[in-house]
């Protein structure tokens, strides 16, 4: 049976926003774990293999397609800094929620890490991608 292409791109879609659907209720459930419940890690192993697997897989699926999906928009000053003022939000709840004595060092510190961290990562995947686009663009037109 044959099937028509408008349903097969319907249903890829539908597949495709419950996956995303499904993505963000893992995340939701390791940040109340963590933040609310007071859970170790070991609590959250599964969100966590989720949090940390889904994009893995998403990135090796697309090289082996040889395509570069848009996960990583072109970082405008906007977004980084909504996105680095709730990273710091986040990391800042959780010190206050776990209820320990820190040193405002220590939360200094890890907010200074996370900043880093966020911004090499986000720059080097997007340099990554547009580098990866151009090579495929490339690759594409020498066929034509």
């Amino acid at each position: 049976m044959l099937r028509d292409e408008r349903i097969e791109q319907a249903r890829n879609k539908i597949w495709a926003e419950m996956m995303q659907i499904l993505y963000f209720i893992a995340i939701l459930s390791f940040v109340i774990k963590i933040l609310f419940l007071h859970q170790s890690l070991q609590d959250c192993a599964m969100e966590y293999l989720v949090l940390i697997l889904t994009p893995l897989y998403q990135a090796v699926r697309a090289r082996q397609l040889g395509v570069v999906l848009s996960a990583v928009a072109d970082p405008k000053p906007k977004r980084l800094v909504a996105s680095l003022v709730g990273g710091m939000i986040v990391v800042g709840l959780f010190y206050v929620l776990q209820g320990q004595e820190k040193q405002p060092s220590e939360v200094f510190t890890m907010l200074t890490i996370f900043v880093v961290v966020f911004l090499v990562v986000q720059f080097g995947m997007y340099r990554m991608g547009k580098r990866r686009q151009e090579k495929l663009e490339k690759e594409y037109d020498d066929e034509e």
